[in-house]
């Protein structure tokens, strides 16, 4: 295990350091070589390899050391070496060494460079190693000879050449789909953390829609309750019911949303949770602001349909915030209605109240209200419009419409 990870990070640290690696390959290369030429010599009585001749074959190698550290200098080192082996009698067993090397610098230039490039750069390479070839026939060579190795080497040089284009492309694809996996990874991150960011938007307008009604609620009957104890106390008892019943109600609500929370922090929870609050729950509603002393009349107009469930809280939750602006701010003598109205082409809910007197408490608003009702009802694709009412009063009026966007989930 231990020798397998010193392995691993010798390749990495070769692998980051081209010119050491070439030259490694270089070196090999040219054992590998001499190794060959060396066992011909021993078998060939007529073949024979000295030192001198051995650190002579070795030098075209020393191109494949530049491939990738400076191309066009082991282009140049090669043509060199072979343009003095072709003339220089005594060097004449360095033409094959130089051809080896030629080859790899054609493969780098294909596999490293852009396609026009890398042709310039073979180019570079074989013209002149044809030009040798057909100079040597000419100084009386065998012209049929030179052909042949002219076409073989064009031969050969097309195939490395093709070698190395298919992995330059193959190493592009694969940098690709890297890039591509990257982004999608990024873009999945930033997805996450934006449903995360909706999410605790949303959670904070449960909150404050739930605050903010049943603190109404019980700011409202504990002022009752305050004013008639010494007089009526069978009243401040019942105002005083409510507010404890109001209060258990608003905890339990704020414990099941919590409880939601804790849940997406911990996998496999189980929470006993109510039923999410829905246009059904909309008379509950009603009764509870009635017994907060809020004359309110519930209207419900049209055949009823289902409604998409984020929807129907929206409608509840509207109704919820425009009730309990009523209660701080409408006044001890105000009367309020909730029209809700299944019409063909929209789903509309209405609250408004007559809006006579001072507030019967202050100090409850949460200042949000508002923009959280519009933002549920654009939410969903409706509309909010809220302002005071002609002859008196304030109305808070949403739609819904009943579209593409919630055909399907409705009927």
């Amino acid at each position: 295990m231990h020798a397998a990870s010193t392995f691993t990070r010798l390749k990495r640290r070769i692998r980051e350091r081209p010119l050491l690696a070439d030259t490694l390959l270089a070196i090999v290369s040219a054992a590998g070589y001499l190794g060959f030429y060396g066992v011909s010599a021993a078998l060939t009585p007529d073949l024979t390899l000295t030192w001198a001749q051995a650190g002579l074959m070795a030098v075209p190698f020393a191109a494949i050391s530049l491939r990738r550290a400076w191309l066009w200098g082991g282009i140049v080192l090669s043509l060199l070496v072979m343009g003095v082996a072709f003339f220089v009698a005594p060097l004449e067993g360095m033409v094959m060494d130089s051809g080896v090397g030629m080859f790899v610098l054609t493969y780098t230039a294909a596999a490293y460079l852009p396609l026009p490039r890398a042709l310039v750069a073979a180019a570079a390479i074989w013209v002149p190693v044809v030009l040798f070839v057909q100079s040597a026939a000419f100084r009386g060579g065998d012209h049929l000879t030179s052909s042949l190795i002219t076409m073989l080497n064009i031969a050969l040089a097309s195939t490395v050449f093709w070698i190395g284009w298919v992995i330059r492309n193959r190493r592009e694809k694969v940098v690709e789909l890297s890039e591509r996996a990257r982004f999608a990874e990024e873009r999945q991150e930033a997805l996450a953390a934006q449903a995360v960011a909706d999410e605790q938007r949303r959670i904070a307008r449960e909150l404050h829609d739930v605050v903010a009604h049943h603190i109404s609620v019980i700011g409202v009957m504990s002022e009752g309750a305050k004013r008639v104890l010494r007089h009526d106390p069978e009243a401040a008892e019942d105002a005083l019911t409510t507010v404890n019943q109001t209060a258990r109600t608003a905890l339990r609500e704020m414990r099941d949303i919590l409880t939601v929370l804790r849940q997406g922090r911990d996998e496999g929870g189980s929470a006993d949770l109510e039923p999410q609050p829905t246009v059904d729950s909309l008379r509950a509603l009603v009764a509870q602001t009635k017994d907060a002393g809020l004359p309110v009349r519930y209207t419900v107009r049209g055949e009823e349909y289902p409604l998409p469930t984020g929807v129907s809280l929206a409608v509840y939750r509207i109704a919820q915030e425009a009730l309990t602006n009523t209660i701080k701010h409408a006044g001890p003598q105000a009367r309020a209605g909730v029209v809700v109205d299944y019409g063909d082409a929209e789903f509309r809910i209405s609250v408004g109240d007559s809006g006579h007197g001072a507030p019967v408490v202050s100090g409850f608003s949460g200042g949000h209200g508002l923009i959280g009702m519009r933002e549920r009802a654009t939410l969903y694709g409706g509309s909010l419009e809220a302002g005071p009412r002609p002859g008196g009063g304030y109305l808070v009026e949403a739609r819904f419409p009943k579209n593409a966007h919630l055909q399907g989930v409705i009927r």
